[in-house]
């Protein structure tokens, strides 16, 4: 059996520990891999904290709603404090496991947050990943180690939900969207068009349309007008551009086009936005928008 795990305190529990007096904490991560040993847990009365399992590989064996049932790799269950707690881990299975401690006054809230239960989310690299950088942390205790320890913890429960909304929502054509995103942000300038973006995705341009607002909460023409708008803006801002340039700079080709696009976006024409840059004023909604 490989039992590797950090602490944030040298004294150790079996119980674990309660902190009501902070929102969210840390207790202890860490990482078993059984390779020719099998292990039992029983903990009739749970723990004092919460504990999160991740099951990356092989299978485990949990008594849950009064049974027994496999869980192959790829779920998480969750144990709440003093939440009786019954699993077991059998070496033929190869399991590789992870999992974590926590406590605060906001536990609840996060896990809320975050719709946190018992779920099935794959094997997830970048989660195990997270588990990794925890554990390190915990064991080396450089400066700042805490703050880092609650963001990647943070991070680890976004992708859970994040994989969690994938499986509940499968979208085969999700990451052919995501890529196109990526290109449209580095290429923002080119002349895009619906059949141009849909032929990227390789969909119908009716599928593609759909797909894209759906992923994104905007149709795909105005999610590229309002980036290519949000360039116009730095254009102008950081290069006193004129507005034509900044215009053309940005994927317009018809500067009439661009004022009116840019005037129903920011409330304000793009020349009255040049000539407060060029005379050193910030506008009043630009301040707002900032702030």
């Amino acid at each position: 059996m490989i039992n590797i795990s950090g602490h944030l305190r040298d004294k150790r529990s079996v119980f674990g520990f309660c902190d009501e007096s902070v929102d969210f904490m840390v207790n202890c991560c860490g990482k078993q891999i059984f390779l020719a040993q099998d292990y039992f847990l029983n903990r009739e009365k749970g723990r004092l904290d919460y504990q999160l399992i991740y099951i990356y590989k092989g299978a485990g064996h949990f008594f849950l709603n009064q049974k027994w049932t496999a869980l192959s790799a790829g779920n998480v269950v969750l144990y709440r404090p003093l939440e009786p707690q019954q699993y077991s881990y059998y070496a033929k299975d190869k399991p590789e496991i992870y999992w974590i401690h926590f406590t605060g006054s906001q536990c609840e809230a996060v896990l809320d947050r975050y719709s946190l239960e018992n779920c099935y989310i794959g094997e997830n690299l970048s989660v195990k990943m997270l588990f990794q950088y925890i554990i390190t942390e915990l064991q080396l205790k450089k400066q700042h180690y805490e703050t880092i320890v609650l963001a990647d913890f943070s991070i680890l429960l976004s992708e859970i939900h994040r994989s969690l909304e994938q499986m509940l929502r499968p979208c085969e054509n999700d990451f052919t969207i995501d890529r196109l995103i990526c290109e449209l942000n580095s290429k923002y300038m080119q002349d895009w068009s619906i059949s141009s973006m849909a032929d990227f995705c390789k969909l119908s341009n009716s599928y593609f349309s759909h797909m894209f607002k759906e992923r994104m909460g905007v149709s795909p023409m105005r999610f590229l007008n309002n980036l290519r708008i949000e360039k116009a803006k730095d254009f102008l801002m950081t290069n006193s551009m004129s507005v034509a340039a900044a215009a053309q700079f940005a994927g317009f080709e018809d500067p009439l086009y661009f004022s009116r696009v840019f005037k129903k976006s920011t409330g304000i024409a793009p020349h009255e936005f040049y000539h407060s840059v060029a005379d050193g004023n910030t506008p009043s909604w630009f301040q707002e928008e900032e702030g």
